[in-house]
């Protein structure tokens, strides 16, 4: 099986083509005939006899069907059908489908052979070396008798027909140290035999029209073969040679051993097709590998672009993700200090709430202080008024004392209000105070970078600073105010008791003049002190509307400061979830861009790869369309040929395979018969004396057919 498969990969049966297998016995209508021509050898190959047994077939019936034949001495194998002979025309009297008949042919066969023998190195005849012992060789020289010639470029070429030619020895007994080049060797019970697969004539068509270097096809283009071993008691072999112009023919006719050609006819089919191709094809070939290296460079250039794009998209995807960290750290911050923001604008519209209740508690005791002043104002006066009278209205004194008492006495209602005033301004200037402690100072609500551009914040934080500053104002007028009216009611209070005093005085005769002059002095004092606190009172008149109306409009403002620090907190919150889930995804981004950059940099790597095996690959295709023929298949070798030669080989070859194509039968067929023939060949292993008539030879022959063929056979182990 190595041999051929050796000789197949080649490139020979390319060469010589297939397809040229007829089939043996093919069902139909259309008239079939098989041959086997068994040729007796003498010992040195020349023809003892030649005896054809043929077999004509047609699946409808012979009747009326022509055969022809050459041969000689016909006689019916099968049965005892008749047949009328012109010539070379026979018409067979059957209706059957089948004849089956034998005769002699004179004919010679396509495969002719030339056997010779040395011993030590020395020519000796067949009969010399019988019985002799040392090493001996055996040399079966194969002529292929099918010859022609085809004129190439006005040159006569020779051509042959190609016939697969098995070679078997069967050694015998007595050999040892045998040795077969290029054939194979095995035992067959006590003895050794050796075959061999030639194509005889095939190597000289080669070589004549070109082919220089034959390459390992040297070893299997085989004209002759050689058995060599030493020998004790020297007999002749049994020499077998087995041809055909096809191997399909050997194989159906029982020879096994065949099956080591199995592809042949297809590979030589596939092979002459692809060799076809491959002459016809090398300078497309050469062109799309200068095109295909072309745009493996301008790959090449891209790819590098694209790794050069690929580094800056990383690039750039790392400062997007270092900026969507940054953002969602500040979002963080902004979303903690909106917060932060929330809680204080609440806390600012409480403290306003209590401010806003001061204020209105503050405008309910202003008429109960305006009057109060008023009537104190008034009542001072009016002492004030009758104080130069008091020394000369004595004996009125007492009933005015008693007046005044009421008047401006502990119990009087000028001292209640005036207490009740100085509570209510205390309690107003105090709440104003904590109010305004508890505002946050505006700069806390100073604007970050994400609200630097809202005009809704801006706003709000203009109201909520004109808001402050009134409400400091408004503070720190109630404070001047209670400061102011503590002299007022300290004035009210020295009027208390001097009134008291007086009243003392008045009902005794001790200390009157004391007491009226002290009362004078008190009565002058409060009146000073009245007319500062009616100008207080008037002021605080005056700017309690303001005062209201501020409240209530910071107390408005507290509330859209908070509704908005709402929406910022809430709007900050979500700014924050999202700035997380972006610097989340630039994450991944950024491994999807690491990776890309690796597929890209394999891309390119491949690219580079790719154009350095374009450029090989142009220069490898130009080489071969400048003369170079390379054909390495199954491990074969190389076939040097030059481009001159191509078209001589190319002739050469499709004249070998339509003579293989065209070889019909040996001894002649009917008109358009497809026929199968094959040539069976042994060499006696005894001299000619020895064997027995011509005719009797031809019968043994027949009848050990079957035998012969299982001795084939068994060299290849089958």
């Amino acid at each position: 099986m190595k041999i051929w498969k050796r000789v197949i990969g080649a490139g020979l049966s390319a060469l010589l083509a297939a397809g040229c297998a007829l089939p043996a016995l093919a069902a139909g209508a259309v008239t079939e005939k098989e041959e086997t021509v068994y040729v007796v050898l003498e010992p040195d190959g020349s023809v003892r006899s030649q005896t054809v047994s043929a077999h004509l077939h047609k699946e409808d019936g012979l009747s009326g069907v022509t055969d022809r034949s050459a041969l000689t001495g016909i006689e019916n194998t099968h049965d005892t059908t008749t047949f009328t002979q012109t010539g070379e025309e026979i018409r067979w009297d059957t209706e059957g489908t089948d004849v089956y008949y034998k005769g002699l042919a004179s004919r010679e066969a396509p495969i002719s052979a030339e056997i010779t023998y040395e011993l030590e190195g020395a020519s000796v005849s067949p009969e010399e070396l019988e019985g002799k012992s040392g090493r001996v060789k055996i040399t079966v020289k194969l002529v292929n008798n099918e010859t022609g010639t085809v004129q190439v470029n006005g040159k006569a070429q020779p051509v042959c027909t190609p016939f697969v030619t098995m070679v078997a020895a069967v050694l015998g007994q007595g050999w040892t140290e045998v040795s077969a080049g290029h054939g194979k060797i095995t035992g067959a019970g006590h003895s050794q035999a050796a075959a061999f697969v030639c194509l005889p004539g095939v190597r000289a068509c080669l070589e004549e029209a070109g082919l220089e270097k034959l390459g390992e096809l040297e070893g299997h283009l085989l004209d002759e073969v050689s058995i060599e071993g030493t020998v004790e008691n020297f007999t002749l072999p049994d020499i077998l040679i087995a041809c055909a112009a096809d191997a399909e023919t050997l194989r159906e006719n029982g020879f096994s051993g065949l099956e080591e050609l199995e592809g042949l006819d297809s590979g030589m089919a596939s092979l002459r097709e692809g060799l076809d191709e491959l002459l016809g094809g090398a300078g497309r070939l050469a062109d799309g590998a200068a095109a295909l290296e072309s745009g493996a460079a301008t790959l090449l250039a891209g790819a590098n672009t694209v790794y050069a794009g690929g580094v800056r998209l990383q690039s750039g995807i790392a400062q997007l993700q270092q900026g969507a960290y940054d953002l969602s750290s500040g979002a963080a911050q902004a979303r903690d200090g909106a917060a932060v923001l929330q809680t204080g604008v609440n806390g600012l519209a409480a403290g306003l709430a209590d401010l806003q209740d001061g204020a209105g508690a503050l405008y309910s005791g202003y008429s109960q202080l305006k009057g109060g002043a008023d009537s104190l104002a008034a009542g001072l006066n009016t002492l004030q008024g009758k104080g130069p009278a008091l020394v000369e209205g004595v004996g009125q004194i007492a009933g005015a004392v008693g007046q005044l008492y009421e008047a401006a006495g502990p119990g009087s209602p000028v001292m209640a209000g005036a207490q009740a005033f100085g509570g209510a301004l205390s309690g107003a200037a105090a709440d104003g105070a904590v109010a305004l402690a508890s505002l946050p100072d505006p700069s806390v609500f100073a604007p970050d970078e994400a609200h630097a551009d809202d005009p809704a914040y801006q706003q709000l934080l203009a109201a909520y600073t004109d808001a402050y500053s009134t409400a400091s104002g408004m503070a720190g007028g109630l404070v001047e105010l209670d400061s102011g009216y503590g002299q007022v009611l300290g004035g009210l209070r020295q009027v208390g008791v001097g009134v008291e005093a007086l009243q003392s005085a008045v009902n005794g005769t001790d200390g009157l003049a004391a007491g009226i002059a002290a009362y004078t002095q008190g009565v002058a004092d409060a009146a000073s002190g009245a007319a500062q606190l009616q100008g207080g009172v008037g002021r605080l008149g005056a700017s309690l509307p303001a005062l209201t109306d501020g409240v209530d409009q910071l107390l408005a403002g507290s509330n859209q400061l908070s509704a908005g620090a709402g929406s910022l907190s809430q709007g900050n919150a979500a700014l924050a979830e999202g700035a997380a889930r972006l610097a989340q995804g630039t994450d991944s981004l950024a491994a999807g861009a690491a990776e890309l950059l690796g597929g890209i940099q394999m891309l390119a790597q491949g690219a580079a790869s790719l154009h350095g095996g374009t450029v090989e690959l142009s220069e490898g295709a130009s080489a071969l369309q400048d003369g170079l023929v390379r054909f390495d298949t199954e491990g074969v070798g190389r076939l040097t040929l030059g481009t001159e030669e191509l078209p001589v080989l190319r002739a050469v070859a499709a004249a070998m395979r339509e003579r293989m194509e065209g070889y019909g039968s040996f001894s002649g067929a009917p008109e358009g018969a497809e026929t199968a023939t094959k040539f069976v060949m042994k060499a006696v292993g005894q001299p000619k004396e020895a064997e027995p008539t011509e005719e009797a030879a031809a019968q043994e022959d027949r009848q050990e057919h079957e035998d012969f063929w299982q001795r084939v056979t068994a060299l290849f182990g089958k």
